[in-house]
Parts: C-alpha cells; sequence; structure tokens
C-alpha cells in the first residue's frame, strides 16, 4: 500500500508540474506575440486599383502607438484605400509580410542605390511607370481590343500554339514600342482575358478598324503570320483572316 500511495503522489506532482510549465509556455508566448507583432495599419484588400512595384527599401517607421523601428522591406505593391495610400511587401525584421502607411515613414532610403526618399508614393509610383509591368497594364487597357482580336485568331482552331504566341509577344511590343514584353507577361495578358465569342470578335475588329493605317497593319501582319504557322489553314481561320481585311478594307488574298 505505501507503494501505491508514493506512485499516486508522484503522478498528481508531475500533473501539476506540466499544468505549470503549459501556463508559463503560454505566458511566454503571449509576450513573444505582443512583441514581434505590429498593428495593422491597414488591409490591403480594400486598396483600390493596386500597381505592382519592386523596390528594396530602408525605413524608419512609426507605428500608430508611436514607437519607432528600422525596417528594411521589399516593396511588392502600393495603392490607395479609403483612408490614405497603403504599401505591401515583406519585411525583413518580422521576416513576414506587412502593410505599411507612408506617412508614418520617418526616413527612407532605396537599398539598391542608396537614394534617399522624401516623397514615398511619387518615388514608388515612377518606378512603376518605368516597370514592364506598367506597359503591361497600359496594353491592356490601349490595346483591349487588338488582344481580344490576337486571341480569338489564335484559338479559332481550338488551342493557342507556342509560335503564335511567339507573334502576339513581338506584335505586343511593336503596338507598345516595349522590348522588355516578355512571354510571361503576356501569358498574364491573356489570363484576364475570356476568348471572345464571333459576335465580340467582330465587334472588337470592327472599332480596330476605326485605328491609324499604321496599327491596323501591325495587327493584320500579325493575323496572317499567326494563320501562316500551320501547313493546312482551317475554315474557321480563313474566314476570320477575311473577315479583317473586310473591316480593315484590305483586298483578301489567297490563303491556298
Amino acid at each position: 500500500m505505501p507503494f501505491l500511495y508514493i506512485v499516486i503522489i508522484l503522478i498528481i506532482l508531475w500533473l501539476i508540474w506540466k499544468s505549470v510549465r503549459q501556463t508559463h509556455s503560454n505566458k511566454n508566448s503571449h509576450t513573444d506575440n505582443a512583441t514581434t507583432n505590429d498593428n495593422w495599419e491597414g488591409s490591403f484588400w480594400e486598396v483600390q486599383q493596386p500597381f505592382p512595384v519592386k523596390a528594396t527599401l530602408r525605413i524608419k517607421y512609426e507605428d500608430g502607438a508611436g514607437k519607432q523601428t528600422e525596417r528594411t522591406v521589399d516593396v511588392r505593391q502600393f495603392g490607395t484605400d479609403g483612408s490614405g495610400n497603403l504599401l505591401i511587401g515583406h519585411c525583413h525584421l518580422r521576416n513576414a509580410t506587412r502593410t505599411f502607411r507612408p506617412e508614418r515613414i520617418k526616413k527612407c532610403e532605396d537599398k539598391e542605390s542608396g537614394e534617399t526618399i522624401e516623397d514615398v508614393y511619387a518615388y514608388l509610383r515612377g518606378k512603376y511607370e518605368k516597370s514592364p509591368e506598367h506597359t503591361r497594364d497600359k496594353l491592356y487597357e490601349e490595346e483591349y481590343d487588338t488582344l481580344r482580336v490576337l486571341l480569338y485568331i489564335g484559338k479559332a482552331d481550338g488551342q493557342l500554339r507556342a509560335a503564335e504566341k511567339t507573334i502576339i509577344r513581338n506584335t505586343c511590343r511593336a503596338l507598345a514600342k516595349d522590348s522588355r514584353i516578355t512571354d510571361d507577361l503576356i501569358d498574364e495578358l491573356f489570363s484576364a482575358l475570356d476568348v471572345p465569342t464571333l459576335q465580340a470578335f467582330k465587334l472588337a475588329a470592327g472599332r480596330l478598324a476605326n485605328k491609324p493605317t499604321d496599327e491596323r497593319s501591325i495587327v493584320m501582319k500579325a493575323a496572317k503570320e499567326m494563320i501562316a504557322t500551320q501547313k493546312v489553314i482551317q475554315p474557321s481561320e480563313k474566314d476570320v483572316l477575311e473577315y479583317l481585311q473586310k473591316r480593315f478594307g484590305e483586298m483578301p488574298v489567297s490563303t491556298q
């Protein structure tokens, strides 16, 4: 019996020790989170029309409580929500994604160039406007009909082949006058587009017919080259080319 009592007492002491240890662990965890977690300065989901921008900034940042910290941030996006500007990026101090409000940045330097930045918004906006991503976004806005027409042509036989994508990429470079357009950027453009219906294709082609002659020539050249990538021309492709020639005021030529 004494042995049984000893075992029971040891079990009770072990359970008490385990409970105390768990409580202490939770307390330390809470303290660590309070130390490392920042006040969430805003939700990037609420940003309207964010633009992508790549920059690594060294900043001195003041949070809502007035506490200042120095950080290195790999900026990924920038935009405006209901209460002001907001940027998002990877914070090296926290090793996590964080959002920051430019007006709380007390000091800022571009890590790569060493440039001191006075106006964070203007600086990031300027970097974006010089980037290939800006060219991509302008293409989507200004050449929406061209992209839809080329996508329709590429899909006329059921699939968009690598050779056709190369022609589309070169066409976009010519229209945007920017050789930095890559296949990845073209993929991003087309990921935002649905394949047009026949009616939508005809409407887009009609609007392109009002463009300057040199722009129409670029689109027509691309259409002919895309269809010529295959030895056998499908009837649907022949119909597409003849429709474009008709709308653009070009005399149809034999595709045989």
